[in-house]
């Protein structure tokens, strides 16, 4: 039963990432699909007269393509490591390299782990043509791709001594590595999402219907075909894995069968086999140590396999699967014959 079970847990967990890598196509199809019926429309008093002519004042989902400025000018982000740079959006991440010896390998692996990461924002928005289009939530956007204007790593210089405390300890550090990315002023952006007009200006920001927001620097239809490229590598997994887990399944159900099967003959062979012997006379009393553990009413009959325990009857071995008396599981079943 242990292949049986195996070609089944095995099966479940290939259908399972079948599933999964099926679910992210479905979603890239649907994103796709999404984006080749979204509203284009450029930045400027064209877009205000859109709007003016929309339901609610909105385009549920709709591109529109311009520079990242901050609502004021006062209101930017300077990079502490680069002179002269301002930005809308600041990450700073600080990471630290070390080596640790591995017991099972006996060597030494380099490791780097993040120890701090701040993320800084502005209000911008979306300029183009004098009109400006603010961005609400842009974090939650996807695409959005921050420029590295600062990468510099600074080892850890030690003395002699907390070498040798490190190297008995196996964990060195050697250095540390801070990274700044930016979204610097000026940056061209493709904006896809909800367009509202309000008292306060025009905005852009996650749509209400579920569809996805993008804030990239891609135009509309480098986005299309990043996803229809992606799409098909998710298709084909979908595909070897569901193949793979059908196959699994038969194989376990092959296994099932000639288990079960040869359980049959087993029982067949024993119930033909059993003696008269093993058979208990109407009124007649049976020794404890005899009788099946499980039962208590029918003679001990049956090894247990692998465990080798001769503790119950052959009806009653076949109704578990682990043997009473140590819990292991059955392999398989040996007939006895008194005589």
């Amino acid at each position: 039963m242990s292949d049986y079970f195996y070609c089944l847990c095995t099966g479940l967990g290939s259908a399972a990432v079948s599933a999964i890598f099926y679910a992210v196509y479905k979603k890239r199809e649907t994103a796709i699909r999404s984006l080749k019926d979204v509203t284009e429309t450029e930045i400027g008093p064209k877009l205000m007269s859109t709007l003016m002519a929309c339901e609610n004042r909105s385009i549920p989902y709709g591109v529109i393509r311009g520079e990242a400025r901050p609502l004021k000018n006062s209101e930017v982000i300077r990079s502490p490591y680069v002179s002269d740079v301002t930005g809308v959006i600041q990450q700073i991440k600080t990471r630290e390299h070390k080596s640790e010896w591995s017991r099972t390998t006996r060597l030494w692996h380099d490791l780097e782990r993040t120890i701090s990461s701040a993320c800084t924002t502005v209000p911008f928005s979306l300029y183009n043509n004098g009109v400006l289009v603010k961005v609400m939530d842009p974090l939650s956007a996807e695409d959005l791709q921050l420029k590295v204007i600062h990468d510099k790593f600074e080892p850890v210089s030690s003395s002699v001594a907390e070498s040798l405390v490190q190297w008995a300890s196996g964990d060195k550090t050697k250095g540390f590595q801070t990274i700044e990315r930016m979204l610097p002023v000026g940056t061209t952006l493709t904006g896809i999402g909800e367009i509202t007009l309000t008292d306060d200006g025009i905005k852009i920001g996650p749509p209400k219907s579920g569809l996805t927001y993008y804030l990239s620097q891609l135009t509309l239809d480098a986005i299309i075909r990043q996803l229809q490229s992606g799409k098909r590598v998710w298709k084909i997994l979908s595909a070897i894995f569901a193949f793979g887990s059908g196959i699994l399944f038969l194989v376990s159900l092959y296994f099932y069968f000639k288990r079960r099967r040869e359980m049959q003959q087993e029982l067949e062979f024993i119930r033909r086999m059993r003696t008269e012997v093993n058979v208990l006379d109407e009124g007649e009393v049976l020794d404890q140590q005899e009788a099946c553990v499980i039962c208590m009413d029918r003679q001990r009959n049956v090894v247990i396999l692998e465990c080798g325990h001769f503790c119950c009857c052959v009806e009653c071995a076949h109704r578990v699967n682990n043997c009473p008396v140590c819990r292991r599981s059955i392999a398989r079943l040996v007939p006895t014959f008194t005589s």
